[in-house]
């Protein structure tokens, strides 16, 4: 998806029910750097494949939510004409 996003609103919102809403424990849970993880959160950048299989599997998304999350379309940006 060329417009594609990362929903950081739903991931934080999993962050939270998992009890890894601090980003220091988060980098604990998955072993991803606590500056990548803050430009994620922070939409400064994209997560690589290998940050997107630590946080699917350290936070225990499931496939179908993980799509939802990291290929969402930006909804948010979008106006009416």
């Amino acid at each position: 998806m060329e417009n594609s996003t990362v929903d950081i609103i739903e991931l934080k919102k999993i962050m939270v029910e998992n009890k890894l809403d601090k980003i220091t424990n988060l980098a604990n849970a998955t072993g991803i750097g606590r500056t990548t993880l803050s430009n994620l959160l922070n939409g400064k950048a994209k997560p690589s494949f290998n940050v997107l299989k630590r946080l699917i599997k350290g936070l225990g998304i499931s496939p179908s939510k993980a799509g939802e999350i990291f290929f969402s379309s930006n909804l948010y940006d979008i106006q009416d004409n």
